[in-house]
């Protein structure tokens, strides 16, 4: 699905990847000289292209060697994000790797008015762990980001991130909207700019129900149903001339004068089962008032539609309106604390012993705990919004194995992923689905299908979430070990959608604080340890339509 970004940064951001990875490449392997020169150019801004200004600060700071470090994180990053997701790196992903590595920097630092684990082109802070923080910063954001999720990084002095959605609306009462309707998605594309009209007018009967011979309707401003116009509402100004009047689809009769004043005469004629009837009467181009004959009656179920156009030289007031509406949402950092710490012996023993150090061990722990908890709390989230959009799909192995194999009835299972996925887009006005979480029944079973509807990830199994492949080469399938149920006989399908941008994706994530790594002092009892803090937002987007891109398929009878 492409991707749109309508932040003037990220689309820089964007820009810069491309080339950067182009030129970064040589022979089919990355070239840190080519690279470095790149990075130089663009620096000078000889290569036409900008380098993302929060890049720029990180780099001002870091020496030769160190800069050569950060583009080739850059890069390994991006490939190892699409080795691990199937898709290159999007640009927002990379803009909140960027960030993070921002946030490491000494201009950040002074912003955030803390002293964070750090190092700069001057030497490593003297509690250092990690003396090429922006280095860890962005491989961790791209080798941690969630695939379906859209980042939008957060102000460090404020820890607040702003969400904003634009809309066009309708400006009045007009055709099939409302004043302030949406007009974008589904919603779009009723009658509004058009100046047609449309009614579909009453075949009169008398008291014993046959017809009269009378035909009437009204043509005014609002265009209550696609055949229909309100008779209550504004009148409109007709041009004159111009009404058509179709029986059943078919042009039957016209308005005969393109002249004059008062109402306009009307005729025409129709051939229903061998009978001409003789259409007749007038409509009033000051009023859109409908009073037509026919002659002999038409029958009563007879679909009589009269169309005519507004002249907006005579009613001008009449004129539509579209406006662009921009609604703005804030989205507040939360903060993620934890320590480890090990005692002398623990740790000289166990270096001695082992080879292995607990400190760092530790570290390692956390930020493991950190990335899954992370996005199992947003899967968690999609599980809850999913309730609107669900689906079962009868796999009904006892009756149709007899006859099928269940790579063909998994084959099925394509037209229920996209009912769920039809009606998502219609309800984001944005995108289906485009990623499903899956438990290991449901895992193993898609690991044997033919390659026709399944090409593998190539991904070794692991105890964690990970891609298993991509399904009728639409949609990317990942196991999951919680949150995505399954019993001995049923599993669901947890269906997700990422958008094509950052506002109207379901769940927006974004760092005010990049993941930090703080030693702590040596106490009397000598222990010692590490600190680790974190402040960032995983949210439901609060826009309403846009927070309803996720979807639960029900699968029975698995077995």
């Amino acid at each position: 699905m492409p991707h749109h970004y309508h932040s003037r940064e990220t689309a820089e951001v964007a820009e810069f990847i491309d080339s950067f990875r182009q030129e970064s490449v040589k022979s089919g392997v990355f070239d840190s000289a080519a690279a470095d020169d790149f990075l130089t150019t663009a620096i000078n801004q000889s290569a036409g292209v900008k380098v993302p200004q929060k890049l720029q600060a990180a780099l001002d700071e870091a020496d030769d060697k160190s800069a050569s470090m950060l583009s080739r994180a850059i890069f390994d990053g991006a490939a190892v994000y699409e080795q691990a997701h199937g898709a290159p790196c999007p640009a927002d992903v990379m803009q909140q790797a960027i960030h993070l590595a921002y946030a490491t920097t000494n201009e950040a630092r002074r912003k955030m008015g803390m002293t964070l684990d750090s190092a700069t082109s001057e030497g490593h802070d003297a509690l250092s762990l990690q003396p090429n923080r922006a280095v860890v910063a962005i491989l961790a954001a791209l080798t941690e980001a969630i695939p379906f999720a859209h980042y939008l990084p957060a102000d460090i002095n404020s820890n607040e991130a702003k969400l904003a959605i634009m809309t066009h609306q309708a400006g009045r009462d007009y055709g099939r909207y409302s004043a302030g309707g949406i007009m974008d998605g589904a919603n779009s594309g009723d009658t509004y700019i058009s100046s047609s009209r449309e009614h579909k007018c009453e075949v009169e009967t008398d008291a014993e129900g046959d017809p009269t011979g009378n035909i009437t309707g009204k043509l005014t401003a609002i265009q209550d149903t696609d055949e229909t116009c309100d008779p209550d509402a504004a009148t409109v100004k007709l041009l004159r001339g111009r009404a058509i009047v179709y029986v059943d689809g078919m042009i039957v009769a016209k308005e005969v004068s393109s002249t004059g004043t008062g109402t306009s005469a009307v005729s025409g004629q129709v051939d229903i089962e061998g009978t001409t009837h003789q259409i007749g009467g007038t409509i009033n181009p000051d009023n859109g008032a409908i009073a037509l004959t026919a002659q002999p009656p038409l029958p009563a179920s007879t679909h009589v539609l009269v169309e005519s156009f507004i002249d907006y030289e005579r009613a001008p007031e009449l004129t539509p309106e579209i406006i662009t509406a921009v609604d703005t949402f804030q989205l507040f950092a939360k903060p993620w604390r934890v320590t480890t710490h090990q005692t002398i012996d623990s740790r000289t023993q166990m270096a001695n012993e082992l080879g292995l150090d607990p400190y760092s061990e530790g570290v390692l722990g956390i930020q493991s705990q950190f990335a899954n908890e992370r996005h199992y709390e947003v899967l968690r989230k999609a599980r809850r919004l999913a309730g609107r959009n669900q689906e079962t799909f009868d796999f009904a192995w006892a009756s149709q194995g007899d006859y099928k194999s269940r790579a063909d009835v998994w084959r099925d299972f394509n037209a229920v992923v996209g009912a769920v996925s039809q009606r998502m887009a219609l309800s984001t006005m944005n995108h289906g689905v485009t990623h499903l979480y899956v438990g290991e029944n449901v895992a193993a079973q898609m690991q044997g299908l033919p390659a026709d509807i399944w090409e593998p990830s190539g991904v070794v199994e692991r105890p964690g979430i990970f891609r298993l492949g991509r399904l009728f080469g639409r949609y990317d399938v990942y196991y999951s070990p919680k949150v995505v149920l399954e019993t001995a006989n049923s599993a669901e399908v947890l269906c997700v959608g990422r958008a094509t941008d950052v506002t109207r994706n379901p769940f927006v994530l974004g760092d005010a604080v990049p993941p930090t790594v703080i030693p702590l002092a040596t106490n009397a009892d000598l222990k010692s340890g590490a600190g680790f803090y974190a402040r960032n937002f995983t949210s439901v987007n609060p826009h309403q339509p846009s927070s309803t891109g996720c979807a639960l398929i029900n699968v029975t009878n698995l077995f």
